[in-house]
């Protein structure tokens, strides 16, 4: 999802960017611990019949549940946050529940390039990218093909333009 946030002016602007999670936390608790009870229910009958080597088996049937979910999980709690100044353009990128900063970007706003590669239609990028002096990095990945449409729109209106391709070229110097 791709949000305004705060008060923006011609120039200057908050955007929030952040995938669509459509399963809270008790949501994903509440699949979890049914997918948990039907596997041990399975498992201890099977068990009670003389099969008890299937429950080391549904241990690791339960620990790979755990370690899968918390980590779909953990990867819908993303957040970029691309705050846009006179002067700069600063991208956050938070994760978890306390959002734990993964990296910290600033960007001078004279000198930063928006390339955007194009997908299949040639209205829906593929690929956004923040290039600078400071360096490359992709912006958005997580959001659809029509949610990055709307960031590079979002942008534009901000006096941020972007270079539209249709394949990166990597050039040797």
């Amino acid at each position: 999802m791709v949000t305004e946030v705060g008060r923006n002016t011609a120039r200057c602007a908050c955007i929030l960017l952040q995938p669509n999670q459509s399963l809270s936390l008790s949501g994903n608790l509440w699949v979890f611990f049914s997918l948990v009870g039907v596997s041990l229910g399975i498992s201890l009958a099977f068990a009670f019949a003389g099969a008890w080597m299937i429950l080391p088996f549904a241990g690791l049937e339960i620990i790979l549940l755990a370690v899968l979910f918390t980590y779909v999980y953990l990867d819908g709690t993303r957040r970029e946050v691309i705050r846009i100044s006179e002067s700069q353009v600063i991208l956050d990128c938070c994760k978890g529940m306390r959002q734990k900063t993964v990296y910290h970007r600033e960007f001078d706003r004279d000198k930063l390039s928006v390339l955007v590669r194009m997908g299949a239609s040639s209205t829906e990028p593929a690929i956004v990218n923040f290039s600078g002096p400071e360096g490359c990095l992709e912006v958005g990945e997580f959001l659809t093909e029509a949610e990055k449409a709307e960031l590079v729109q979002k942008l534009d209106r901000f006096g941020i333009c972007a270079r539209k391709e249709k394949v990166f070229r990597l050039h040797q110097f």
